[in-house]
């Protein structure tokens, strides 16, 4: 299974996510690769001296882009500890980080799923998630939320682990019947 979220620090781990948000695995990595490129693979967080259209040249929308450098400027002048905040229990780090505008629930399961150590995540929006128990669960259509925590409620606390292997059957195309 592929680690394409989890990165060498908590903030590029989480700029990851961000990126990934709503954009295919091949052109998030694509976006995230100029990045690293432009900013190097071992950085906490950005120089404050950063701007949008410095983010938006390397292909992120302004929108994700002022949320990098909004999450930036928190890492730096008022002291968030991403660190501390993927060890939290989930509610609590998603208090924290959905304060940042650009930064919802599924931003942050996703980026304590891959960098947490929160083994019992299941992001029940995910458009992965959703297919993958459709997959296993033979659903003619894509299950609501609602039932997506129903079903994944069996699979406490290995959540997170699930979900691994729900995305790894829709990548690898999977079929059960």
């Amino acid at each position: 299974m592929s680690d394409d979220y989890r990165k060498s620090t908590e903030f590029l781990s989480l700029v990851r996510t961000i990126i990934g948000q709503q954009l295919s695995i091949n052109v998030a990595s694509s976006i995230y690769n100029k990045f690293i490129d432009n900013y190097g693979s071992q950085i906490y967080s950005l120089q404050s001296n950063i701007e949008v259209n410095d983010l938006k040249t390397l292909g992120l929308s302004k929108a994700k882009s002022e949320t990098i450098i909004k999450l930036s400027y928190l890492i730096n002048e008022e002291n968030l500890n991403l660190t501390k905040t993927m060890k939290l229990p989930e509610q609590k780090a998603k208090d924290i980080l959905c304060k940042i505008k650009g930064i919802g629930p599924w931003t942050v399961e996703n980026f304590l799923l891959f960098s947490g150590k929160n083994q019992d995540i299941c992001p029940i929006n995910d458009l992965g998630i959703k297919k993958g128990i459709q997959i296993i669960y033979n659903l003619n259509e894509l299950p609501s939320e609602k039932k997506v925590m129903k079903i994944s409620s069996k699979w406490k606390p290995y959540r997170s682990l699930a979900s691994r292997y729900l995305w790894e059957i829709v990548d690898q195309d999977i079929n059960f019947l």
